[in-house]
């Protein structure tokens, strides 16, 4: 069985300037604790890992 490389699945930002349509799906979360409970949900849903950027986004790669 083959392995697959790991994918972006989500961006999330809470800065609008960030936003760029296309793939993967880009979510603009301006409050830090909602931002924080998609994160673990989505995490969680789409058994993925979630990884801090520097600039403070959150991108969510599959395993």
């Amino acid at each position: 069985m083959g392995q697959s490389s790991p994918e972006i699945l989500v961006y999330i930002t809470d800065n609008k300037e960030r936003i760029i349509s296309g793939d993967p799906l880009t979510l603009y979360i301006p409050d830090s604790v909602e931002r924080e409970i998609c994160l673990t949900d989505l995490g969680k849903a789409l058994r993925a890992d979630v990884v801090q950027l520097k600039n403070g986004d959150h991108v969510l790669i599959s395993r």
